[in-house]
This record gives structure tokens, C-alpha cells and sequence, in this order.
């Protein structure tokens, strides 16, 4: 039989009506099947077991059209044709063959990269909704969100988004795939939270960020005084969804931080605050740290938090170190009783101290904490700074990449970046990094604080002059970085005119010895800058941790007298 009239046979025989009619059916089967499986949380081969068998399909509907035929809605055997035997049954064959193989080479081929999670598994846990009926109650979604992150970010081989980068998505419409993009990871994890009273449900669903489908779901509803039992059956769940074997089927995920269910909602209100890293915001946290302290003594991540917003109120609300240090010293020693194998008491107590400019022992304490927890981003980047201004540059920015690599959005760790590039005087590169933070936030005081002194050094002295009100409140810090940008570009008679009006305030407000000690460098006059940096030393200043590094001191560093004061503070 030539090629012309088998097609003709085949066509007469409806072969090829059978063929498209078996492949829609086979496609909408899949369709059902696909999200049951999911659903049901049935291993991958079971749906490629299901396309293999319907693939195979194909030759059989070919044979069963040449073979038989309809006729007046009876099923009737076909009349014999010339082609039989084994040629037939091979070109029957190749057909089906031919007629299957588009599907299978979509699904195991070009589909199935997008399909499965990647190697190591990897996941963003976006902010849970708060939809309990108290609109206040956002603190508890966020905490649960947090903790979960904290939990499956302790599975080796998954790789999991810090909080900072998955809160950036909050209260923003973007969808899935977006977001995998993004922050490079392959699943999404999104839910939310309904408190009532002493009950709380917490549904949750997992998300392929490639194409949106759902893998997982499940709602857990409980008493309030269970939460740590919810988040370590959704944890557990989640990581089962994605990789069995990444989990023991003895372990837990979740350790039970404290008895009290009302001190752990005090404490999550506490974290909601401390984050806002402001100087009204940190006072608050530690009212609420105190009280979850007060309700259960032994709580150590309470403890943590006293320490960390107190040792954070140096650098965001102007506290003496005097009266901040002893505080959080003690809250960290306690902690440390309570448990010793919490990354965060490691990096409060590096935090602790650095400001002790006990710099080795805070080297070991940031090693010991990324040990316990090498996801831990902060732990990473508060290493990262302390490796800077050490001088330890390369360390630092391998430090700094790795904390970006696990929180890719923080806008204080992108800052950190181009803080690398500032100290090593590169001053291109670090405007650079700085105007891509920017990009992220512009109102992002951190960052437009180091751009400023980035143009400054760069030489850039109108622009660093229009960075200044965007920074800085009025007040003595904005009049001291003023007067050195007008010294700077040669208006000597207006800045003189700023050091007066800021020696006539330092009589009735306190101002920053190194602030003024700047002016003197660029002034001229080593002396002076000198003894008031003697005397930021002698008040403990935050920013002497900067003095081997800080562009600022570069005109003194040849003086004994400087010399001395790098080894007083350990950084020689």
C-alpha cells in the first residue's frame, strides 16, 4: 500500500477524529488528577505514572480506530486492508507513538524544571494576613510569620528568606511569580490569621512561584495556648510538601519558648515594636519585654530582646552607653543561663561586647551564633561590620553578600554593601551601591546618610549639601555636617559662622564630640580634633568603632596620639 492511500485509509477509518478526540480527554483528565494529587499530598511519580499510562494510550485508540469502525451508532469490525501483520502493528505503533510524544516531551522535558522545586529547596514565607476582627492584632500575625520563618529556616538544605525580604511584600499586590522572581526562590508560602478570644485558625498554603500552582494547604484550628504545637505541625507540613527527607519524622521544628501563652503574645507585641528601629519604638519594646519577662522569668528570647533594644538605643536614640550597657549585659548573661544554644543570645552578646571594645571575644560570639544557625542574616551582617572596621575588607564583604544572599531586599544589609566600598575609599562604586538601595526606598535615612558622605569624599560637595536636609532633623548634627561641606568647598567665612552657633548651643545642648572633632580636621587644627576625640573616648561614643576605617580621621592617623587612641579601643 503507497503512502498516499494509507492516509486515505486512515482517514476513512477515523483515525486521526480518534486520535485528537483521546488527547483532549487525556489532557482533561490530567487536569483533574494534577490538583487532587497535590491535594492529597501523593509523591511526584504518581502523576507521571498517570501520563506514562495515558501516553500509552495513544497506540491503543490507533488500533482500536483501524480495527473497528461506527456505523448507524453500532460498533463494527473494519474490512481488512492490504498493509497487516507485523508492518501494521509497527506503523500503528510508530503512529500513537508519534501521536504521544509532544505530550511527554512537554511534561518530563520542558515543563518539569518549572514543576519541581529547586536544588537546595528554596521558599519565601510572606507575612500572613491578620483577619482577626481586632485590626490591632497585626503584631500576632507577623510574630506567627516570624517564628515560622525562624523554624524552617533550622532545616538543612532549605534554603529560606529572611523576615526582612518577605515583609517587604507586605500589604502589596504582587503576584507569586513576581515575588519568586525576585527573591530567587522556587515556593511561596502565604496564609492567614483569625484570633478570637483564647481560639486562633491559622490557614496556610503553598504556592510553586512558577506557575502559581497550589502544592499544599491545610487549616489548623487550636486554643491560643497550643501555638507552639501549630507552628511546628505547619512547619513540619510544609517541609513533608516539599522534600520528605529534609525532616526527621521524630524532630520538631518549634521549641516551646515559654509556658506562657500571654507572655508570648506580650513578646511578639515587643518584636513588632523593635523593629521599627526607632528611639520611641525601642523604649516601647522594652516596656513589653519586660512585662513577657515578669510573667515568665526563664523566657530567654525576652531576655534577648531587653538586650538587643537596649544596646540598639545607642545607635537609634542617643543613649548614654553608660546607662544602657550594664542592662543589656545583664538581660544577655541571663539568657545565656537559660539557653545557651540560641544563635540570637550568641550575636547580643558579640553586640555587647564591641561596645566593651572587647573585639575578639565579640568576633567569637558572632562565629558561634552563625554555628547555631548559619540562615541567621542579622548574625551574618552584624559580623560583617565588625570585619569592616577591623580593616578586614574582604572578609567583610564575603560576610555582607552572604547576609544580602539570605535577606536579597533588606535595605539595612543592601546599605552594608555599599558601606564595603565607602571604607575601601571607593567612592564611584559606593554612590552606586547606594543609589540602588535607594532605589528599593528613597526615604531610606540609612543609606542617604552614607550617600551624603560618599559625595563628600568623592569631592561631590553640592550634592552631598543637598543630602543634608533629606538626613538630617534641625539641629546640631545637621549645622556640624553643614560647616564641614561649606569648608570643604571653600566657603570658610560661612562655616566658621555654623562652629560658633554650634559652641554657643553646646552650652545648653549636648553635642557629639566626633561631630565637632570632624570640623576641626577640616579646619586644620589636629589639636583640637584630637582632644575631642580623647573625649568621645572618655564619654564611650558609639561611632569610635569606626575610627580605623572612617574616611573622617585619614588626616591624623600619622599622630602618636591617634595612634593611642586605636589601641584604647582595640582596633590596633
Amino acid at each position: 500500500m503507497n503512502p498516499v492511500s494509507l492516509f486515505g485509509e486512515f482517514k476513512r477509518r477515523r483515525v486521526f477524529r480518534a486520535l485528537i478526540a483521546y488527547g483532549i480527554a487525556a489532557f482533561a483528565v490530567l487536569q483533574i488528577v494534577e490538583p487532587i494529587s497535590h491535594g492529597v499530598h501523593w509523591p511526584d511519580a504518581v502523576l507521571s505514572y498517570v501520563v506514562v499510562a495515558l501516553a500509552a494510550g495513544f497506540p491503543i485508540v490507533v488500533a482500536l480506530a483501524w480495527i473497528f469502525d461506527v456505523k448507524a451508532g453500532r460498533i463494527e469490525r473494519a474490512p481488512a486492508a492490504r498493509l497487516r501483520g507485523l508492518p501494521l502493528a509497527l506503523v500503528l505503533i510508530g503512529i500513537g507513538a508519534a501521536a504521544a510524544a509532544p505530550g511527554l516531551l512537554y511534561f518530563f522535558v520542558v515543563r518539569s524544571p518549572a514543576r519541581t522545586v529547586s536544588a537546595p529547596a528554596s521558599i519565601a514565607v510572606l507575612p500572613f494576613v491578620n483577619m482577626s476582627s481586632d485590626k490591632e492584632s497585626d503584631y500576632f500575625s507577623d510574630g506567627i510569620t516570624e517564628e515560622l520563618i525562624n523554624a524552617l529556616a533550622n532545616v538543612e538544605g532549605l534554603h529560606v528568606v529572611s523576615r526582612t525580604s518577605a515583609f517587604a511584600f507586605k500589604g502589596r499586590n504582587v503576584s507569586v511569580r513576581t515575588i519568586g522572581e525576585e527573591l530567587a526562590v522556587a515556593t511561596v508560602v502565604e496564609g492567614s490569621v483569625r484570633r478570637e478570644g483564647s481560639a486562633v485558625r491559622i490557614t496556610a498554603q503553598l504556592v510553586n512561584a512558577a506557575d502559581g500552582y497550589h502544592l499544599w494547604s491545610q487549616t489548623y484550628d487550636r486554643e491560643l495556648r497550643s501555638v507552639f504545637t501549630i507552628e511546628d505541625e505547619l512547619a513540619r507540613s510544609i517541609v513533608q510538601a516539599l522534600r520528605p527527607r529534609l525532616v526527621k519524622a521524630s524532630s520538631s521544628l518549634v521549641r516551646q519558648a515559654t509556658a506562657s501563652s500571654e507572655a508570648h503574645d506580650v513578646y511578639l507585641r515587643g518584636r513588632h515594636f523593635a523593629s521599627k528601629r526607632t528611639e520611641q519604638g525601642l523604649k516601647r519594646a522594652i516596656d513589653l519585654f519586660q512585662q513577657a519577662v515578669d510573667l515568665d522569668p526563664s523566657y530567654a528570647l525576652a531576655h534577648v530582646g531587653l538586650a538587643d533594644s537596649n544596646i540598639l538605643l545607642i545607635e537609634y536614640g542617643k543613649a548614654r552607653l553608660a546607662d544602657v550597657l550594664p542592662k543589656a549585659k545583664a538581660h544577655a548573661q541571663k539568657a545565656l543561663g537559660l539557653d545557651d544554644q540560641l544563635a540570637e543570645v550568641h550575636a547580643s552578646l558579640a553586640g555587647i561586647s564591641e561596645n566593651e571594645f572587647d573585639l575578639k571575644e565579640a568576633e567569637r560570639q558572632y562565629k558561634r551564633a552563625i554555628e547555631l544557625r548559619p540562615a541567621y542574616a542579622t548574625a551574618h551582617h552584624w559580623y560583617a561590620l565588625l570585619l569592616l572596621r577591623l580593616g578586614r575588607f574582604e572578609e567583610g564583604r564575603a560576610e555582607a553578600e552572604q547576609a544580602r544572599q539570605l535577606d536579597p531586599v533588606s535595605l539595612i544589609i543592601n546599605n552594608l554593601v555599599g558601606l564595603v566600598s565607602l571604607y575601601k575609599r571607593e567612592y564611584p562604586r559606593a554612590i552606586e551601591e547606594f543609589t540602588k538601595t535607594l532605589d528599593l526606598d528613597p526615604g531610606f535615612t540609612a543609606t542617604r546618610f552614607r550617600l551624603l558622605w560618599a559625595y563628600f569624599y568623592s569631592g561631590r560637595y553640592a550634592d552631598a549639601l543637598a543630602e543634608v536636609d533629606k538626613v538630617f532633623e534641625k539641629g546640631p548634627d545637621q549645622v556640624a555636617v553643614r560647616a564641614r561641606i561649606l569648608l570643604a568647598s571653600g566657603d570658610r567665612a560661612a562655616a566658621t559662622a555654623l562652629l560658633r552657633e554650634l559652641e554657643d548651643r553646646s552650652t545648653t545642648q549636648p553635642i557629639s564630640p566626633m561631630s565637632l572633632a570632624g570640623i576641626y580636621v577640616s579646619l586644620g587644627d589636629k589639636e583640637q580634633a584630637l582632644a575631642l576625640l580623647e573625649r568621645a573616648y572618655a564619654e564611650r561614643e558609639f561611632w569610635l568603632c569606626e575610627l580605623k576605617v572612617n574616611p573622617d580621621w585619614d588626616p591624623l592617623r600619622s599622630d602618636p596620639r591617634f595612634r593611642r587612641l586605636l589601641r584604647q579601643v582595640n582596633l590596633e
